[in-house]
């Protein structure tokens, strides 16, 4: 009894190391692997970073609102000289001594408000920047999905092609013993047989490398089975054209970056001007101080003062005058930059669109292609159940099917792109949009 017992508990030990270490026991979704991909992805880290360098500097710029308090103490040596009409007097190597304690609030500083509103644009670019690295990386993750899923085609194209090479030499074999067929035939056969076998070979290693490369971009070792299943559906087609532009043009997060930099030149010259205005703080201090020489014992004076300091500037040799000729130019600079990359996100948008419907109406064409090779298929399936066709004519067909497929799902693999392309420049693109284009094979 003891003995069937151990046996059952090693066995109930295998089958759990063996659902540990099965790939599917640990199977990862598309929107995971997506995750990840985010997660480590470079860009998205630096834009990450730059959020953070951005949102230190808005609350170094906002500090220089905030009560500045300071505190003094020295002890010295000192030479005091007093005169006045009637007397004078002179105090040498006299012990000073002086503590004081300020509170100073800025009242009024252009300049410096200026410079908060230019750090929130700062903030807000950085913002921008990181949702469109998130939208990049997305964007390659899925691109490197389609290179996969295209190789995995190939190679099922290879191995038909491979497998009717094979039926080709055994038919052109059983030629040469009826005298049906010649030598130079049969070397024929062999040699295509031989390049057939090479060209699957080539197709093997060429979805490693589509794995791998998948993996990289995830950051950990994606199994084919979790992607094998994974089809890619046909995107809608996208009919009117202006309307697309006006949303390009209001939401493509390119040129809200560009906006932001036209409002920061326009700040930037409002901030030269600013240099004219003077400032205005609010100052409290407390000041201690005591005098000692040979002769005295000690002279000790306490100030409590409350005042407002105006600071106003009269020439600094035209350089606020050069600053503000600078920020005009910048901001004209802004202005031809929005223009330029407006005008190609246009034309990005236009080639996406009739990429997207040219790809889509030539997968439909293959798609009734598709339809029509698998009922000849069936066909010839039928007619060697009546001895009317051979097992060759059925891996021609087969590989004929497996061709179109592959076409049909290069413009599919087209669509996508486009679409995809399209959701980027409208800055619509996130896991959820992308997880819509994705679909598990039944």
């Amino acid at each position: 009894m003891a003995f069937k017992l151990k046996n059952m508990l090693k066995l109930l030990a295998a089958v759990c190391c063996w659902w540990a270490l099965s790939p599917s026991a640990h199977a990862k979704s598309v929107e995971q692997l997506l995750q990840y991909a985010i997660e480590i992805s470079p860009e998205v880290a630096t834009a990450k970073a730059q959020m953070q360098v951005a949102q230190a500097d808005l609350k170094i710029s906002e500090a220089a609102w905030l009560p500045q308090a300071s505190a003094r103490l020295y002890n010295g040596v000192g030479d005091t000289k007093q005169s006045n009409p009637f007397a004078n007097q002179r105090n040498a190597n006299e012990n000073i001594q002086n503590n004081s304690i300020s509170l100073q609030q800025s009242i009024y500083n252009k300049p410096a408000s200026i410079q908060i509103e230019q750090t929130q644009l700062t903030v807000q670019e950085a913002e921008l920047r990181h949702a469109l690295a998130v939208q990049t990386t997305i964007q390659n993750w899925l691109a490197k999905l389609m290179d996969y899923k295209q190789s995995k085609a190939l190679l099922n194209l290879t191995e038909h092609k491979q497998q009717t090479a094979l039926l080709q030499k055994e038919h052109v074999e059983q030629g040469v013993m009826n005298g049906e067929n010649s030598a130079l035939e049969l070397a024929n056969a062999e040699s295509e047989a031989a390049l057939r076998q090479a060209e699957h070979g080539q197709a093997e290693q060429a979805v490693k490398q589509r794995l791998w490369e998948l993996s990289q971009l995830t950051g950990q070792e994606v199994v084919p089975v979790w992607v094998d299943d994974i089809e890619f559906n046909i995107p809608p087609t996208l009919h009117n054209e202006k309307e697309l532009e006006q949303e390009v043009l209001q939401n493509n997060l390119g040129l809200k970056i560009q906006q932001l930099y036209k409002q920061a030149a326009t700040l930037e010259i409002n901030k030269a001007n600013g240099q004219h205005h003077p400032t205005l703080k609010l100052v409290a201090q407390y000041s201690q101080s005591q005098s000692e020489t040979v002769s005295t014992l000690g002279n000790r004076v306490e100030q409590n003062m409350l005042a407002i300091q105006m600071d106003i500037p009269l020439f600094n040799g035209f350089a606020t005058q050069a600053q503000t000729e600078k920020a005009a130019a910048s901001l004209n600079q802004q202005h031809a930059d929005y223009n330029k990359t407006s005008a190609q996100v246009l034309r990005d948008t236009q080639a996406a669109h009739r990429q997207l419907n040219s790809a889509t109406h030539l997968w439909k064409a293959y798609t009734q292609a598709d339809r029509a090779a698998t009922q000849q298929q069936l066909a010839i399936e039928t007619a060697i159940k009546h001895q009317l066709a051979t097992p060759l004519d059925l891996a021609k067909a087969k590989e004929k099917l497996t061709e179109l497929q592959m076409k049909k799902m290069e413009y599919l693999r087209a669509a996508n792109k486009a679409y995809l392309l399209v959701h980027e420049l409208t800055g619509k693109l996130n896991i959820e949009g992308a997880l819509e284009r994705l679909s598990k094979r039944e």
